[in-house]
């Protein structure tokens, strides 16, 4: 008896050793379905932790690792479907199914929406979670979803949004540490679970994200043709300024792609550019008088200091979420949250590219303080 339990506890030693020595990492993240800066942050921190990347599918106009230089494994647990209403329950029966890879690792990160796939890791392995935001269509925008769907559509959303919110609780307290991307989303996972969570604002890549020597006399919006940013709102006041020139950037699953392409069409200061490649949108960027940005009720989001980076200030919302990123009136011009046509075009017409100019060295400054130096030392300084 004595000698099988001294085998016993050898053998579990010599487990846990060994996976103390290897400490394999993985990164899983839902979907890699936009060009954004979520998608270049999880391959950033995979980089910075020499991890693997797994997600539920690779969309074909997504970042080309080999750009990045990223050496890791990669896993893809499934395909995009079209059907709208099927997605979300597709694509978590999949974490929940088809992540048992996990257990072959020590450390698992899980980002955004996939916290089914937690109990596929092993019972030894360290798990943590990057919140970006706490799922809105399960919490503080439900409302907007159902607006979306018919009245049998609302019952079931009711229903499957009450069964997500309690798997996500569930599942969330199987974590063992969780991450912020910031003061915003920290106080709202707090707000809607209760747990608390360390802040790692992410990083803008400062020597990718660089200015130019050339500043045109355009303004530049490169975010989702989604009705939550308000872009119909930016192209509207545009109309209004003949004499001001707008760019916009899109892709093919922009939900509101059709309807913005159709309503420029007779409007030539306003020029849309489809698919533009990494390089060609930071050129566009660091090219700009000003990138605007006018979401509703955003969380956080990277690329106004991606465009500081490129020393181009930004026009912006005076929501307090947005106030972790800038310094007004020194990197932005901000309006109120409502945002209407009248102060855009006011914005505009004083954020002359005189004025631009004269930001950009108080720009640069605030980007600095989302470098990936300083994020990479806040990863590795918490995560083992």
């Amino acid at each position: 008896m004595s000698s099988t339990l001294d085998n016993w506890f050898y053998t579990s030693y010599k487990t846990i050793l060994n996976r103390m020595k290897n400490n394999k990492k993985i990164i899983l993240h839902d979907t890699f379905l936009y060009k954004w800066w979520w998608e270049r942050l999880i391959i950033l921190m995979a980089k910075t932790l020499n991890s693997d990347l797994a997600t539920w599918f690779f969309a074909k106009w997504w970042f080309d690792l080999k750009e990045f230089k990223f050496e890791g494994k990669t896993y893809e647990c499934s395909t995009d479907i079209k059907n709208k209403l099927l997605k979300i329950p597709k694509y978590k029966l999949d974490f929940f199914t088809k992540t048992k890879f996990l257990r072959d690792y020590e450390t698992v990160i899980l980002s955004w929406d996939c916290l089914e796939a937690v109990r596929n890791c092993s019972k030894w392995a360290k798990k943590y979670y990057y919140c970006h935001t706490p799922p809105r269509y399960i919490f503080d925008q439900k409302e907007q979803y159902m607006a979306k769907v018919g009245l049998i559509g609302k019952l079931g959303f009711l229903l499957l949004t009450w069964v997500f919110k309690v798997s996500y609780l569930h599942n969330l307290s199987k974590i063992d540490v969780i991450f912020s991307n910031s003061l915003n989303t920290q106080k709202r996972l707090k707000q809607f679970t209760w747990y608390n969570s360390i802040i790692i604002n992410p990083p803008v890549d400062i020597s990718f994200f660089k200015p130019s020597d050339v500043r045109w006399d355009y303004y530049l919006s490169y975010w989702r043709l989604a009705s939550i940013k308000r872009i119909d709102r930016i192209v509207d006041s545009f109309k209004k300024m003949p004499d001001k020139k707008l760019i916009l950037t899109y892709w093919d699953n922009h939900p509101e792609k059709d309807k913005i392409l159709k309503s420029i069409k007779n409007y030539p200061n306003i020029t849309a550019i489809k698919s533009p490649s990494d390089d060609e949108l930071k050129k566009l960027i660091s090219e700009a008088i000003a990138t605007i940005y006018i979401p509703i009720d955003e969380d956080f989001w990277m690329s106004p200091i991606e465009s500081m980076a490129c020393w181009v200030p930004v026009i912006g919302v005076n929501d307090w979420w947005l106030k972790e990123t800038v310094i007004n009136w020194r990197t932005w011009i901000l309006i109120s949250p409502k945002a209407t046509i009248e102060e855009l075009i006011n914005a505009v017409q004083e954020l002359t590219q005189e004025k631009s100019l004269q930001m950009k060295e108080d720009c640069i400054m605030q980007a600095s303080n989302f470098s990936l130096d300083k994020f990479s030392e806040r990863i590795l300084d918490n995560i083992k």
